[in-house]
């Protein structure tokens, strides 16, 4: 529009000094003068107001203004969907660890069922059938510790926890392959069943400690019932000094209510257990009298005597033995 309003009257004003040329002689030069003068009036009647530099600055700020506010709406979105999916990432870490709490418990009642039979059947007799001793392993995708925040803090405590695991497999395979011999005498047959039920509950321990570590709740599978135990539940105690100091040497930096949690989330599953796998209890004692540091921590830390002999004589009658050939 300034262009055309420039021209119009560049072209008006041509047009009237061609007109007056003609009634009254000019010199050259002043015609040329009067053309230039007209040219720049024109020039400075079409420069664009300062109404309209506030008119485009507005514009522009408005158009700014709208990116900024659809930035924001996006980055607002971007943090929301993390968050999310760090919630999703930290509930999925809480249930492999919670299952691995549970998978080392059956490991230590399994064990303990296991030494109780082969000691009442004789060790030079018989063996258990493989089955009773694979399940013990821990899973590949268990060992996965890609999957965890595997940050430089954490990164030692995960690799030493990964290395754990895979130690217990190796000495779930020499203990089956020992016991599969007549010929390996029955103290060594033991000891392997005693090396495996110290590790379950030493790995137990650590698992807990570095739940601890990672802020993670104990977490119970939803839509399914426990069903209730035999045993009616009684809370945790603080205990002896002998225990307290056994306690410390566990867990030395992890509150009661914490543990309490572990407690009430393994006799969940030892309810639910008894409820889907009824068993007649044997009447006498199912493990021996004496207790130490390397067997006891299920029964003096985490208190559960009483659920770990309901549980193992409840296994008992399912494991099965083999017997050698003459």
């Amino acid at each position: 529009m300034a262009v055309s309003k420039r021209f119009i009257l560049l072209t008006t004003s041509i047009i009237v000094l061609s007109a007056s040329s003609y009634g009254v002689e000019i010199e050259p030069s002043l015609t040329l003068d009067k053309i230039a003068q007209a040219s720049e009036k024109t020039s400075v009647n079409t420069n664009p107001t300062r109404l309209g530099q506030t008119d485009a600055d507005e514009i522009t700020n408005l158009l700014l203004a709208a990116f900024a506010a659809l930035g924001t709406v996006l980055t607002w979105q971007a943090i929301r969907r993390e968050s999310k999916q760090q919630q999703i990432k930290r509930t999925f870490q809480s249930k492999i660890l919670s299952d691995l709490i549970r998978h080392m418990y059956r490991n230590k009642v399994c064990i303990c069922a296991t030494h109780w039979k082969l000691q009442e059947e004789g060790f030079e007799r018989y063996y258990p059938s493989e089955e009773h001793l694979l399940k013990l392993k821990l899973l590949p995708e268990d060992l996965r510790f890609d999957r965890f925040d595997n940050t430089p803090d954490f990164y030692d405590i995960l690799h030493e926890l990964e290395l754990k695991f895979r130690n217990f497999n190796i000495e779930v395979d020499v203990s089956l392959e020992h016991l599969k011999q007549q010929n390996i005498d029955e103290k060594t047959k033991i000891r392997d069943l005693e090396v495996l039920e110290f590790k379950s509950q030493l790995l137990t321990s650590d698992i807990i400690n570095l739940m601890h570590t990672l802020k993670l709740p104990i977490v119970e599978e939803g839509n399914r019932s426990s069903g209730k135990s035999t045993l009616r539940y009684t809370p945790m105690e603080s205990g002896s000094s002998d225990q307290n100091d056994l306690w410390k040497k566990f867990h030395a930096e992890i509150p009661l209510e914490y543990i309490e949690d572990v407690r009430k989330f393994l006799v969940s599953k030892s309810a639910r257990y008894s409820k889907l796998h009824p068993a007649e209890l044997p009447s006498k004692p199912c493990r021996p009298d004496h207790r130490n540091e390397r067997t006891g921590y299920f029964d003096d830390v985490l208190q559960l005597s009483e659920y770990l002999d309901n549980d193992i004589k409840g296994e008992y009658p399912k494991i099965h033995l083999i017997e050698f050939r003459a």
